[in-house]
């Protein structure tokens, strides 16, 4: 669509600047940048550039897509590759295209059968040095048998020529490749005898290591900045996170999102020397921006004006948009009515039942659409407060003639406070563990769940799970924080839904009342759900503010 004279595109930016391994789709704040990426490429007088290190550029594509989000609805500027990086793409695509004639070759080698040959889907290597004796044999024409002899005279040809001209070099290559295999066993094998706590780190190899991942970070970010500043087409940046401090040199007018400050609330569980530089380089950032956005008002008050010393006034409050999975669990285009949605719902379960329970001797027979259980999708954070949730559980097995089950999406890692008391109280056929599952999986725990759970101690962002339940027909309790009660501020929905989330005796009896009213609790919630707001609302906030920068 052309753009009118009158009403020209509005350009806005992302900047992104997480370094490598971060796994995206399984962090908060990459499902809250996608969220926001869907909302804004729908706005019609919108035009959207993510930057972002080369690194990223596939990572992000993935996760955007997931969320339908298609790589031509946005501009991406990116830095370029470094030259090893080419040659390593290279030599892995060189591989990919041999390995299915390496496989023949062996199998010939073992006198076993080979896999036959697709003449549609051979690969130039194929085409041009693996003969066929099959196809030799019965070749119906002179020409074919004449093609297939002449490769096979020049192969074995080519094979003693290599043989006497470079059989030193040829001896020499097959010794040292067979010492280093030699080599690699034996350590192996040394290092396999060891205790886990007893091998041996290197310490200076480990500091050398990190000192040139983060230098070639610095010089990366400190490129795809210097991209940014030299083009003018783009003048108004978001910077989605405050770990970056590198972003306050982006000359453009920028305004930086502060999700929270966990680290400043909880600082003994985040004790851990490593997270001291985190948070320097936080406040970096912070005491240095132009403009701020935060989701709530809690998060403004007492973190960032109190806390950090900041101004309100460079402060602007934006909160999250809603979060419907209803898209997937449908067939084709059209939305089905509720009980058709449960059907589709309770396949995806039972499909993951088979491919990821098959081992587990309990949930592997659970029976998803008559029980009960609830449901809360997070991390295993300190400050997700998870284990009074089980604690809950715990209460409920012995106290409710309901048969109440827990599921849950983190991991279960061994010794964890989590994993240790579910082995003390026998809870492994009352509590799932389920990490990792996909969209459509998510979308159906959810929908067979009695209730959704949310027992945070402390979080940024509240209607993720709220927004997420609701969609597909189910109601949730919350933890009595601050960024719940600036919103449900009636108090008969709050006294319903609302907990104390350090009081398991309180959060047990809310989840039996929720499953006892559970139709009268979503009917109390609808109003709360209708006045969170879409996310293309919440990205025209956002653009709007950095408009703002510019007066």
């Amino acid at each position: 669509m052309a753009d009118h004279p009158e009403h020209p595109m509005i350009e806005d930016g992302i900047f992104l600047g997480y370094d490598k391994n971060v796994p995206l789709k399984n962090e908060g704040l990459g499902r809250l940048l996608a969220y926001l990426v869907s909302g804004w490429v729908k706005l019609p007088d919108r035009k959207l550039t993510i930057a972002c290190p080369y690194w990223l550029v596939k990572d992000l594509q993935a996760l955007l897509l997931d969320h339908g989000v298609a790589s031509e609805s946005y501009q991406l500027l990116r830095t370029s590759e470094p030259w090893w990086r080419k040659i390593q793409l290279r030599l892995k695509e060189y591989e990919r295209n041999i390995r299915p004639g390496v496989h023949r070759i062996r199998a010939r080698l073992r006198g076993e059968s080979p896999p036959a040959i697709d003449s549609t889907h051979r690969t130039w290597f194929e085409r041009i040095f693996l003969i066929d004796p099959q196809r030799l044999a019965n070749a119906k024409s002179w020409q074919s048998g004449l093609l297939e002899t002449l490769k096979l005279l020049v192969f074995v040809a080519l094979i003693f020529w290599l043989l006497r001209v470079l059989w030193p070099v040829i001896l020499i290559l097959l010794v040292v490749f067979v010492a280093y295999r030699a080599w690699r066993k034996y350590r192996k094998k040394n290092k396999a005898e060891l205790p886990a706590n007893a091998k041996p780190i290197n310490v200076k190899k480990v500091l050398r290591k990190q000192k040139r991942r983060h230098k070639r970070y610095v010089q990366e970010v400190g490129q795809l900045i210097k991209q940014i500043n030299e083009q003018q087409q783009v003048r108004h940046w978001l910077v989605p996170t405050p770990f970056w401090p590198e972003a306050n040199r982006i000359e453009h007018a920028k305004s930086i999102v502060c999700p929270d400050l966990v680290l400043q609330q909880f600082p003994l569980r985040f004790s851990d020397p490593s997270t001291e530089p985190i948070y320097a380089r936080i406040l970096d950032t912070l005491q240095n921006a132009q403009k701020l956005i935060c989701y709530s008002d809690a998060i403004r008050t007492h973190q960032l004006v109190e806390g950090v010393g900041l101004s309100p006034e460079q402060i602007d409050v934006i909160g999250h948009g809603r979060v419907e999975l209803g898209e997937f669990l449908k067939l084709g285009k059209s939305v089905p009515d509720q009980n058709t949605q449960k059907q589709i719902a309770l396949e995806f379960l039972r499909s993951y039942q088979r491919t990821s329970l098959a081992d587990d001797p309990y949930w592997s027979r659970f029976a998803w659409d008559k029980s009960t259980f609830v449901f809360y999708s997070s991390q295993a954070r300190g400050q997700k407060n998870i284990l009074s949730l089980l604690r809950a559980i715990e209460i409920l097995r012995h106290r409710s003639n309901i048969p109440i089950r827990l599921v849950l999406t983190c991991e279960r890692s061994a010794g964890s406070d989590l994993d240790l008391f579910i082995t003390d109280h026998r809870l492994d056929a009352w509590v799932l563990f389920a990490p990792g599952v996909s969209n459509q999986v998510l979308a159906s725990l959810y929908c067979w769940a009695s209730l959704a759970v949310n027992p945070t101690l402390f979080e940024g962002g509240f209607p993720f799970t709220f927004t997420e339940a609701y969609s597909v027909g189910t109601p949730s309790l919350l933890s009595d924080i601050p960024m719940v009660r600036e919103k449900i501020v009636e108090s008969n929905l709050k006294d319903r839904m609302v907990f104390d989330p350090l009081d398991p005796q309180d959060l047990a009896n809310k989840i039996l009342w929720g499953v006892e009213h559970r139709e009268e609790l979503i009917d109390a919630q609808q109003g709360l759900f209708d006045g969170i707001p879409k996310w293309e609302m919440v990205a025209k906030c956002y653009s709007d503010s950095l408009r703002r920068l510019s007066k």
